[in-house]
């Protein structure tokens, strides 16, 4: 008799589950959760759970704009999006900088629904207030825009010489970046954005500028690397001059060539520092490792890599001065 009645109770449910209608919002949740009010995404998996969180990753995904954070090509004296290893680590920090702001801006997001086919598939919907997500947005872009004022006012107005204005102002080129990256999300969830008082083409004139006020007495410990930093000085648009106050040296410590299964390695690290009137202002170190199949072209590699680099190690030590 008790297995009669468990038999009924499982065929029932069975039956209900079969029978089951699929909601509209799996297809178009707009039905129920009005586009003008809600941000919407479903997710779809084999369980609950795993359908929760597609669902709010889906959410997430609308957010995450491909953004670059674009370095001054110092060769062109404009900027490059180009593949060089510098820019596709820019991109990667950008890329976790949009996918970080999306997750601040889901929390406030909610599931709402959830629905299970005949299969036994399961669907979740995930939904974002936009009026709530708005006004936080909102607001983190206009607190940008006056860290960016901030720091360009120093850098004309206080900055106690012009390395640290520089600094200064590719500061405000950083927060620029993430501003950006904010102000598409606040036209995502909104429509519409807020114009920048100083976009990063102003700002990138701006950094050309100072970089072109500088002027940079330079020494190295060898012939071939006085040369390299030499260039790297001229591409940065920066005036070598032997009688400037503020003095640049650069020197290459490498370990002896070493073969390991076929290939030659060399490796080492290269070193700048930056003086004003004897005062070290800035001193930063690099790794270098190349390889090659043969020996007399790992040094070679290595002197290409280093004429490849040194204006960006240049650029990033002289805009680490405070």
């Amino acid at each position: 008799m008790k297995i009669s009645i468990i038999t009924t109770l499982l065929l029932g449910l069975l039956l209900t589950a079969c029978s089951s209608k699929q909601p509209d919002w799996v297809d178009n949740p707009a039905e129920e959760y009005s586009q003008q009010r809600y941000l919407s995404a479903v997710g779809e998996a084999d369980n609950r759970s795993t359908a929760d969180d597609r669902a709010l990753a889906n959410l997430a995904k609308i957010f995450e704009v491909a953004i670059s954070d674009r370095s001054l090509d110092f060769s062109q004296a404009r900027v490059s999006a180009d593949q060089s290893g510098s820019t596709v680590s820019n991109v990667q920090t950008a890329a976790r900088y949009v996918t970080t702001e999306a997750r601040q801006i889901l929390e406030g997001a909610q599931l709402v629904e959830s629905w299970q086919d005949e299969d036994g598939k399961t669907y979740s919907l995930a939904v974002l207030e936009k009026a709530p997500a708005t006004r936080r947005l909102r607001e983190a872009v206009r607190g940008a825009d006056r860290q960016i004022a901030d720091r360009v006012n120093y850098a004309s107005q206080q900055a106690p010489n012009p390395v640290v204005a520089l600094a200064a102002l590719e500061q405000a080129r950083k927060i620029e970046t993430e501003r950006s990256n904010l102000n598409r999300n606040l036209a995502v969830v909104s429509g519409k954005g807020v114009k920048a008082p100083h976009d990063q083409a102003s700002l990138e004139k701006m950094l050309r500028n100072a970089l072109a006020t500088l002027h940079f007495d330079a020494k190295a410990d060898s012939p071939e690397l006085q040369q390299t930093l030499e260039a790297a000085i001229g591409r940065l648009g920066i005036t070598l001059d032997s009688d400037a106050p503020y003095r640049l040296s650069a020197s290459l410590d490498t370990e002896p060539v070493q073969l390991k299964q076929g290939w030659y390695w060399l490796r080492g690290s290269t070193q700048l520092n930056l003086q004003y009137q004897g005062e070290t202002l800035a001193k930063q170190r690099w790794p270098l490792k190349v390889s090659a199949v043969e020996q007399g072209m790992v040094e070679q590699r290595a002197k290409d890599k280093l004429s490849e680099q040194m204006a960006d190690y240049l650029y990033e030590l002289i805009t680490s001065v405070e």
